[in-house]
């Protein structure tokens, strides 16, 4: 029995890291891949592909990424779903606790190290 894929939704604005962050999700296993460039294209394609994992970066144009995921966790389909918010304009930890939004996630400073990544995913989906 063959086991399912993992559907990954990678946002950023920024093409050339969504670009990275796909290579290192690629690089650590066999996942099925979507990306939004902004936080209403997130919350538009989650609706309709329904991620294991969102991996998002915060600051975006149009709605925030801690905006959209609000949104998102609202609906008792998401409520569950694992984020991993990553930055490099927010930088505090605390302001990171202060502000995500209900349910499993993560945060990251960016530019990340791959075993940082690694690492949540592995959390996220076991080894």
């Amino acid at each position: 029995m063959e086991k399912e894929k993992k559907l990954i939704l990678i946002a950023d604005d920024e093409p050339y890291v969504r670009e990275a962050i796909r290579a290192m999700v690629e690089e650590l296993g066999d996942f099925d891949i979507v990306e939004a460039e902004d936080g209403r294209s997130l919350i538009d394609i989650a609706k309709r592909i329904r991620p294991d994992l969102i991996i998002t970066d915060i600051v975006m144009p149009d709605i925030d990424a801690y905006h959209a995921i609000r949104e998102l966790k609202a609906d008792k389909n998401f409520r569950d779903t694992p984020v991993i918010f990553q930055s490099a304009m927010v930088k505090d930890k605390i302001v990171f606790e202060t502000l995500k939004p209900p349910g499993p996630s993560a945060f990251l400073v960016k530019p990340f190290k791959f075993d940082e990544l690694k690492e949540i995913l592995s959390g996220f989906f076991g080894s």
